[in-house]
């Protein structure tokens, strides 16, 4: 007769894991690898018409994130980054509106990222 190996996971090795600076590593490196891809598909404005031309694709940044995520009603941290832009009309060039069409470079980069790795 064989024996069935079986795993039983301890929650808290699986946080404090999610807690150590290769994990921040990690999601910086992935959040790095969308605004870059965000950064290629964004407009760029004509310098003849735009007042402040490439405005937008200089205006993004990785930021690293501690999130309180919490397990059976106790805080827990978890590490993370998140892509930002804070030029003052980036929500007009990702949704759009009647002035200004819609470019999505966020939602673009997404999806050629998930293409690329078969997801």
């Amino acid at each position: 007769m064989t024996h069935r190996s079986t795993y039983r996971g301890r929650y808290s090795g699986m946080g404090k894991l999610l807690q150590r600076p290769g994990i921040q590593r990690a999601c910086r490196k992935a959040a790095v690898r969308i605004m870059e891809e965000a950064q290629a598909v964004s407009p760029t404005g004509d310098p003849t018409e735009d007042r402040h031309p490439g405005l937008y694709r200089a205006s993004f940044d990785v930021v690293p994130l501690w999130k309180n995520v919490p397990f059976r009603g106790k805080p827990r941290m978890r590490a993370g980054a998140t892509v930002i832009n804070d030029a003052p009309h980036a929500w007009r060039v990702e949704h759009g509106d009647g002035r200004v069409p819609r470019y999505a470079p966020f939602r673009t980069a997404i999806d050629a990222l998930k293409a690329a790795h078969g997801a």
